[in-house]
This record gives C-alpha cells, sequence and structure tokens, in this order.
C-alpha cells in the first residue's frame, strides 16, 4: 500500500478482515413461491395480528375500494404499506395488503413444530448493519442473540476444526488468528487492502467507484491463493448468494463485506419469523389492513374516453381492479385502487402486468434466473457437537463440497445462538445444501439425508453413531426452494442495484400512472434490497396520492 499506517491501523485493518467470517443474513432462503417442505409435522403460524387484520375485505366485493391495494406480504411488500401509511394521518387512507399464504414474511419465514423446535425457512441470519433494518424495525423487540465472530472451517484431511478469530474483539485470539491453517500469511495480508477499500468507502462509493467484475476474479485480483479462495471465500460466498463465484457480483461482495465490519449476525427470539410479524404488526398498528390466503389472479386498468368524441383513454380516479382468488376456492374477488405495487418476485410479477394496456411486451422478455438452495434441519439431545455460536463452513475444497457424496456448504446450529429454537434438553442443527448437490441427488430427501449424515458423522467422530441414528438425530425439517434469489450479474434486470431501480418502470417500460413495483429484484439480493425496494415504491405512492 502506498500509505503509511500505524501499528494500531494496521491491527485494525486485520482484525477487520477477519470479520467476513460472520454468517449473512444473505443465507435467507425463499419459501414463497417455491418452497417444499418435506417430513415432520412443522407447521406455520399464523402472523400474530388482530383478526381484524386479516378479516375478508368485504361481503360486497365488488364496492371495495382503497387508496393503494399491495400485492405481496412479503418484507417488500410490508415496506411499502408502513412507509404509505405513516406518511398519512391515521387511517386517512385505505390500504390493504394482499397475500397468498397464511402468514406474511414472503423468503422470511418460519416453520414450528408442536414438540418446540423452530424451523426458518432455509438458513437464515439477521444482519444488524443493514440500513434500513435500522430504520424499520425494533432491535430490542427482536430480542437478538449475535453469533461470535469468525467462524470454524472443516479443512481437508484435518480432523479438528480450524478456527479462524477476530483478534480486534478478541485480542487474546491474535496468535490464533495469524497461525490459522485457514489461508497462508500472504493470503491474510492481502486482505488488508481489499479491507482498507472496504472500511475507507461508504456503501454507494462502494458500488458506484468499483468496477464491476465476477467475484472469482475480483478475488483473484487480491492475489489471494487459489487453495483460499476454495476453502474459505467459495463456502462462504456462495452460501450467501447461493450461486458460483463467477456468477457473483463484484459490487455485491463489497457490499456484504463493508456490512460485516460494521454489525453482528444474529438470530431473533422466536425465529425469523418474528421480524416479519413485527413489520406485519407494525403495518396493522398503522391503519394497514392485511388479507391472507388470497392469490391475486390477475389486474385489469380501468380506461374512460378523455371526450366523447376522443379516442384517447385516461385512467379513472379507481384506476385499477385487482382480481383475487381464495386459495382452493373458485370465488374471485375485484377490488379496486386508486394505486397499485406489485411486491412479488420479478417472474410473479411479468406474469401479472403483461395483460395490461401498454406492457403487453412483457410476454417477449425472457424470466428472470433464480437462484435455489436446500437445507434440512436435525433435532437431536443436547449436547450438540460444536458449542460455539458460530458458523462452520466446508473448507475441504470444491470437489467434497456440494457433490453427490459431499453436499454439505455450511452448518449452523441455531439453538446454540439462540435457545428458542429448540426446547430445553435439546439442540437443533441447520444443514445447507446448494443447487449442484441437490441436482445430483435429483432432489430425493433420502438420498441427501444419508449422505449428510455420512459426511456430518466424518466431521464429528464423537457423534458419529448418534448422527447416523434417525432415532437419535431426528430429521424435523427438509427444505428445497426454487427461487431463494434473484440473480445478480450478469443477466438484463439482475438484482444489484443499490439504492434500487425507477419503481414506475419494468424492464425500461413505463407503468400506469398509479402502478408502482417492488421487491429485491428492483434493489438488492438482500434483505436490505428488500425494505429498500418497498421504501421507494411507498415513497412514490405517497406522491401520487397527494396530487389526488
Amino acid at each position: 500500500m502506498a500509505m503509511m499506517l500505524s501499528r494500531r491501523r494496521l491491527l485494525i485493518l486485520y482484525s477487520l478482515a477477519y470479520q467476513l467470517l460472520l454468517p449473512s443474513s444473505a443465507f435467507t432462503a425463499s419459501s414463497h413461491p417455491g418452497c417444499r417442505l418435506h417430513c415432520g409435522k412443522a407447521t406455520a403460524r399464523t402472523t400474530c395480528m388482530n383478526s381484524a387484520a386479516a378479516a375478508e375485505t368485504s361481503s360486497k366485493d365488488d364496492e371495495a375500494y382503497y387508496d393503494l391495494v399491495v400485492i405481496g406480504g412479503g418484507i417488500g411488500g410490508m415496506a411499502t404499506a408502513i412507509t404509505v401509511a405513516k406518511h398519512q394521518q391515521p387511517h386517512a387512507k385505505k390500504i390493504l395488503l394482499i397475500e397468498s399464504e397464511p402468514s406474511v414474511g414472503g423468503r422470511v419465514r418460519s416453520d414450528f413444530t408442536d414438540d418446540g423446535f423452530i424451523l426458518d425457512r432455509g438458513f437464515a441470519v439477521f444482519i444488524e448493519a443493514y440500513p434500513q433494518s435500522q430504520q424499520m424495525l425494533d432491535y430490542d423487540a427482536l430480542r437478538l442473540n449475535k453469533f461470535l465472530p469468525g467462524a470454524r472451517v472443516k479443512l481437508r484431511n484435518k480432523e479438528k476444526l480450524a478456527a479462524v478469530s477476530d483478534p480486534f474483539r478478541r485480542r487474546r485470539d491474535i496468535i490464533k488468528a495469524i497461525t490459522s491453517p485457514v489461508g497462508s500469511l500472504r493470503d491474510k495480508a492481502n486482505l488488508l487492502p481489499l479491507f482498507f477499500t472496504v472500511i475507507t468507502k461508504d456503501i454507494q462509493s462502494l458500488f458506484d467507484d468499483e468496477a464491476e467484475t465476477d467475484t472469482l476474479s475480483c478475488l483473484r485480483s487480491y492475489n489471494f491463493s487459489e487453495e483460499f479462495i476454495s476453502s474459505f471465500f467459495a463456502p462462504f460466498l456462495e452460501g450467501i448468494y447461493l450461486t458460483p463465484l463467477s456468477k457473483q457480483s463484484s459490487k455485491m461482495f463489497y457490499f456484504v463485506m463493508k456490512m460485516f465490519t460494521v454489525g453482528s449476525a444474529a438470530l431473533p427470539m422466536g425465529g425469523m419469523q418474528s421480524v416479519s410479524d413485527q413489520l406485519g404488526q407494525k403495518a396493522q398498528d398503522l391503519g394497514v389492513e392485511i388479507k391472507l390466503n388470497s392469490r391475486v389472479l390477475s389486474i385489469q386498468q380501468h380506461l374512460r374516453q378523455e371526450e366523447q368524441h376522443s379516442t384517447s383513454m385516461i385512467a379513472k380516479d379507481d384506476a385499477f381492479s385487482v382480481i383475487v382468488g381464495k386459495r382452493e376456492q373458485d370465488e374471485q374477488r375485484h377490488i379496486n385502487a386508486k394505486s397499485v405495487v406489485v411486491a412479488t418476485d420479478y417472474n410473479v410479477a411479468r406474469n401479472l402486468l403483461q395483460d395490461i394496456p401498454g406492457l403487453e411486451s412483457l410476454k417477449s422478455l425472457p424470466k428472470l434466473s433464480q437462484r435455489s438452495v436446500g437445507c434440512i434441519y436435525y433435532a437431536f439431545q443436547s449436547p450438540a457437537p460444536l458449542e460455539e455460536p458460530i458458523l462452520l463452513l466446508n473448507g475441504e475444497g470444491h470437489e467434497r463440497r456440494n457433490t453427490k457424496e459431499f453436499p454439505v456448504n455450511n452448518i449452523c446450529f441455531p439453538s446454540i445462538v439462540h435457545k428458542s429454537y429448540a426446547p430445553d434438553g435439546y439442540e437443533l442443527c441447520c444443514v445447507s445444501l446448494l443447487e449442484n448437490a441437490i441436482s445430483e441427488h435429483d432432489e430425493d430427501q433420502a438420498s441427501l439425508d444419508m449422505a449428510v449424515r455420512k459426511q456430518l458423522s466424518a466431521w464429528f467422530p464423537g457423534f458419529a453413531s448418534d448422527i447416523i441414528d434417525e432415532s437419535k438425530w431426528v430429521t424435523k425439517g427438509f427444505y428445497l426452494i426454487s427461487n431463494a434469489q434473484p440473480t445478480q450479474f450478469n443477466e438484463e434486470g439482475c438484482a444489484n442495484v443499490h439504492g434500487g431501480r425507477d419503481c414506475d418502470a419494468f424492464q425500461g417500460l413505463a407503468m400506469p400512472d398509479g402502478m408502482f413495483l417492488a421487491g429485491d429484484h428492483m434493489a438488492t439480493a438482500t434483505f436490505n434490497g428488500a425494505l429498500e425496494s418497498g421504501v421507494n415504491a411507498g415513497d412514490a405512492v405517497n406522491s401520487f396520492l397527494s396530487k389526488k
């Protein structure tokens, strides 16, 4: 580096480098739609809001009018509704949020077993440093328990798990950090310029100033060894973004590194569903009506002639009808609205919008690629093989990770981080599986389960007999999630735009007045991006309604 740094500054930079090992909330799997739960008796808990919040809109369906209808009760949809409701006098505007599932949350959902285990739908953690999370959520009410900074890494031909520590937060670990077998001394030195960039630039500058390439090329530009990339960066970052490093955006890499330097990863009391429930309750408290178990079938735009003898058309005041059908029922409802926000994933939005006048060309657009992920939950009597609240990465190399014989990418023991995830005397293990391993097993649960048990028994030989025994390590949940994240690199419309895209256009096509978009595909493929897109759409709705 050209500049001279003090010894203290070097220590700070070096220690911050190790914070990249913190687990990320981008380890979040989607549950809506495309999530399949197998085995066990876990059920979704209906969002704990007043029954009126999820009541039928009106017994006279064609007479239901709203200032705003939000389609999609995920994070982006709830952020939209909250943003609009906060701007208005209490209950001054009628706002309806429609969700097809039994609970709000979209990709951030949990299931609850009869015997007291909490299964997040895909491995997920909460990152405290996300800017939009800090503005919209009450952290104290979530009762967050933090992960330890750092990670454990299973290296090839090493029986003992390697520890990578954070010497800034735990100065006594400085020697451990330097002598850790994860990465050479040169690799550790090469972390300094990377984290100097991350530390000294704000988020927007990281997106604006750094030239975009794929993450693998970015890492190689810092002269990290292939072994270090394979044993650490690959399992860590692929566990976050669910795709090989060569298909990840370097801008998203810098962003997630920035988040790790300024905040901790945590789990909330009651699972990740608690985050969604808090947003849902906040929306309800602001007067938003929430309609669950209701699927939007189509959207119609109301137009009228501007003059009696004119062929030009303008929108009526109640510009849109949202056609809703109850799940497993044939009846349909027409809900009229001045404005509509489509807060779904990219492909659902494309399908809903393609029959709107002026948007017919959406039919010819290709679908945006979605990243898939899976996870298996095991419940067992205490103790756990790893009794620290920390992430464990598979650092055995690409030949022994995400393959048919070695399917595990990373594991976590959520009950060690937050005891609310398991009843007294029991623990919970979450194993993350990426797309290649799942496809190698043809999505077969029994085959994947057997391979995972065999791999974990080799990692934890002292627990091997219990891990193999299905009566002792009981499979509590098995999730295959086909649309866990939108792609973030090298596709038109990919989710890597900090601050979000214009919410009044879809792939360059202007939306009708009063119609807007939200969802992580409109910003970044993160929890923060979903919130950000919702705030943007909410601000646009407020501006639109203020002119009515």
